[in-house]
Parts: C-alpha cells; sequence; structure tokens
C-alpha cells in the first residue's frame, strides 16, 4: 500500500491522488482501506515518519559523536543524508513537495522533525566555529544550504548515473568543507573558470569543484527552479 500511495504521489501529486486511485492501485475496494489507515493524510504522514526516521536517527548520533572532529562530522551528515534520499527515492521526493500538505498534530510532528535535523546539523557547525575549524559568519544560513543541497539530490539523482551516493555525498563534502574551513584559500573567478574549462585541477579541492561542475552539467543540462528547502 505505502509503496502504491508512493508512486501515485510521486506522479500525480498528492492533491490530485484520491482513495480511490490507491485502492485501484493495490487491488483493494475503497472502503477496505479505511481497516488499514484513517484516511489519505494518515498514509502520508506514515510514508514521511517512514522517510525521516532514519536520518533523523543517524544525524542524532553523528552530532553526539564530539570525539570527531566538526569537518569529519559534517562529512558523515552529509553521507547520511545523500544516502537517505537516494536509499528512499520516492518517499523523499513526495516529502519534499508534500510536506506542507498535512494538518495539525502530523503536521506539528513534520515540522519538529524538521527543526531537529536542521538544529543537529547547525550545532556542528557552531561547533567547528568555536574549534576554529570553521569561518561562517551565518551559521543557520549555511545550515538551510548543506541541508537543502543534499535535499535537491532528489530532483536529478538517477540509480543508473555515474557516479553513486557516495561519490556524490563526498564531493559535495569537499566543496562545502573547502568554503567553511578557516583560512581556505580563494582563487579568483576568471582562474577557476579556466582550470575548469581546462579540466586542470590545480589545488587538492579542485578535482572535487571540477568533479562536482561535471556531475551538475552531465544530469541536470538545464536549470533547475523550485523551493531549494523543500
Amino acid at each position: 500500500m505505502y509503496q502504491a500511495a508512493l508512486r501515485l504521489f510521486r506522479e500525480q501529486g498528492y492533491h490530485a491522488t484520491s482513495m480511490q486511485d490507491i485502492a485501484e492501485a493495490v487491488g483493494l475496494y475503497k472502503g477496505s482501506l479505511y481497516h488499514y489507515i484513517a484516511g489519505k493524510e494518515d498514509l502520508l504522514a506514515r510514508v514521511f515518519e517512514r522517510a525521516l526516521g532514519s536520518l533523523l536517527a543517524d544525524l542524532e548520533r553523528i552530532a553526539a559523536d564530539t570525539s570527531a572532529c566538526p569537518s569529519a562530522q559534517l562529512r558523515a551528515v552529509i553521507r547520511a543524508h545523500v544516502a537517505a534520499v537516494t536509499d528512499n527515492l520516492d518517499a523523499l521526493t513526495v516529502y519534499f513537495h508534500e510536506w506542507r500538505a498535512l494538518s495539525g498534530e502530523s503536521l506539528a510532528t513534520v515540522r519538529a522533525q524538521r527543526e531537529r535535523c536542521a538544529a543537529l546539523v547547525g550545532e556542528i557547525v557552531s561547533r567547528g566555529v568555536r574549534l576554529d575549524e570553521f569561518h561562517v559568519p551565518d551559521v543557520r544560513l549555511a545550515t538551510l544550504g548543506i541541508l537543502g543541497m543534499c535535499s535537491w539530490v532528489c530532483q536529478w539523482y538517477r540509480p543508473s548515473g555515474r557516479l553513486g551516493p557516495r561519490e556524490i555525498a563526498d564531493a559535495f563534502a569537499e566543496l562545502l568543507l573547502d568554503g567553511l574551513r578557516t583560512g581556505a584559500t580563494r582563487c579568483d573567478a576568471s582562474a577557476a573558470q579556466d582550470q575548469v574549462a581546462d579540466g586542470v585541477a590545480q589545488r587538492p579541492h579542485d578535482g572535487a569543484r571540477l568533479l562536482a561542475t561535471q556531475l551538475v552539467q552531465e544530469v541536470a543540462p538545464e536549470p533547475l527552479g523550485g523551493d531549494l528547502l523543500g
């Protein structure tokens, strides 16, 4: 039932999918569905609970492990987030587009989960600032940028693509950590453009930057639109 609902929500949208559509997809009478769920919104809430539960647990574990340096924690966060998206592509795609369709207690629960995820990532970034590992003028903005980049993977990721989830996550991590670290060298825009055009990686992090640039050009040749933060 969950898989059938996910497919319909993703293909048709939550509001355009009826209980009758779901019943027909699973070979049941519409009335029989109510033996399992209270309604369409209840089904959507359960889908989100399944999709977010493992990711939130991973973020809690990573943030609690202060024996690791903030850079290592942030890399682990990015790997966990990208893996959660690619392992639950249908569920997370529906989540990022349809979570506002919930109401009441279900919406409050989802909002709390979203804020908790942001708070955990923010704690890691803040710790990096306190330890003088990161230079971040606006921790909240950096946190939303990290979460948004990882979440947007659902818009263009294809399991048959050239790079796997771990490679994508590590390329993202290098791009982010290069920008967050204190004392990071900055190259001017024209020089960076020339290096990408020539396919030359002059610094250790340029390889990841070039990889990510090529990745986006390959899987998303047209401009991406929409609400980055879901």
